[in-house]
């Protein structure tokens, strides 16, 4: 196996293991994990992804294109902007948190440094994330629903709170997730 090969392997793999089965369920269709899982694994080019890090412009072009890509994929009664947002944001997460991904794109491996680097990422918005930044947050965010009725407007409600929030806590707000994963 050749260095490029096991790049990617990994990059297949990270993509059949960022979405669960719980990640985006009742959504409205069958076949979503499918189609983010193919569209991870043959659309999403790593080392744009890791260069649209450093500018926050850059990095919501390259977030808000490929949502747009991957809604397009969706069947029509399953047109939820959250979950195709939900499910990028999981997949990028997983990038950066790859040991393998991180040396080959020169990610820091310093706390601090890597928290800078990604700190325009946002923290995958589901049910436990959202009543997490409500609960820690010094504002008042909008009542959640689900991930089904998640628009663009509202995710950036959250992601603002979460950027506040994550700011407070010296993380990045993708890292707020495991914070609010499965918390007790």
């Amino acid at each position: 196996m050749t260095e490029q090969q096991f790049y990617q392997l990994l990059h297949r793999r990270l993509s059949q293991i960022a979405i669960g089965a719980s990640a985006i369920r009742n959504q409205g269709s069958g076949g979503l994990i499918k189609i983010l899982r193919q569209y991870f694994e043959t659309k999403v080019d790593l080392e744009h992804f890791t260069k649209s890090l450093i500018d926050e412009t850059q990095y919501k072009v390259f977030l808000n294109g490929h949502t747009a890509n991957i809604l397009t994929l969706f069947p029509n009664t399953a047109q939820s902007w959250g979950a195709a947002r939900k499910g990028l944001n999981l997949f990028l997460r997983e990038i950066i948190y790859s040991k393998f991904f991180s040396h080959r794109f020169s990610l820091p491996d310093n706390f601090d440094e890597f928290n800078q680097l990604v700190k325009f990422m946002e923290v995958p918005l589901d049910k436990e994330v959202a009543h997490g930044l409500i609960a820690d947050s010094n504002e008042h965010l909008p009542k959640w629903i689900n991930i089904k009725h998640l628009t663009a407007t509202l995710s950036e409600t959250y992601q603002s709170q979460a950027f506040i929030i994550a700011t407070q806590e010296n993380v990045a707000r993708v890292n707020l997730d495991l914070k609010y994963w499965r918390s007790v």
